[in-house]
């Protein structure tokens, strides 16, 4: 019986240092595997499409590895500004070409979802974007302008309107 407690430890030390390392396994595989799905069949329309779809994930991993080489001390201020403004210049010349494919398909959409409202063709189209919420609600307290959907005052921090429950 003396002999079975520093078995029953040695057991329970290696199932604790084997989960140790699992979870930092996963933990650090996630920082270290850049895994980006590779597109569905549904999203690939044509191979110039899916020529720029992948430069478009290599070039937003790039942009990526670019931060974390600048935060990490590797790369010079001057470096990654240069860098950065070359990555980001190619980034939006593919989604220029990505949105050009898919110009010409627009009418169609249009088509199908006036289609699936019951309304002419005509009279679909896309919404404006929408203003940000107008400084409408007043603290009491300070007399801070609020936005109208705000719950507390962003300047002393006073209750403005109860929250509903759900």
């Amino acid at each position: 019986m003396p002999n079975l407690i520093p078995i029953v430890f040695i057991v329970l030390a290696s199932t604790m240092l084997v989960l140790t390392l699992l979870w930092l396994w996963q933990s650090l595989r996630h920082a270290f595997v850049h895994t980006l799905g590779a597109p569905k069949a549904s999203d690939v329309v044509s191979p110039e499409r899916a020529v720029l779809l992948a430069e478009k994930r290599t070039l937003l991993l790039a942009l990526k590895d670019l931060e974390a080489e600048r935060d990490s001390g590797k790369l010079s201020a001057d470096d990654y500004t240069d860098l950065n403004e070359q990555y980001r210049k190619r980034a939006r010349e593919v989604l220029r070409e990505l949105d050009g494919l898919i110009g010409p398909h627009r009418g169609r959409a249009k088509q199908l979802l006036a289609a699936a409202l019951n309304k002419p063709a005509a009279a679909v189209e896309p919404a404006a974007p929408q203003p940000v919420a107008a400084a409408a609600t007043s603290c009491e307290s300070c007399g801070m302008n609020n936005d109208t959907d705000a719950v507390f005052c962003k300047k002393c921090g006073t209750r403005l309107r109860t929250e509903a429950t759900v």
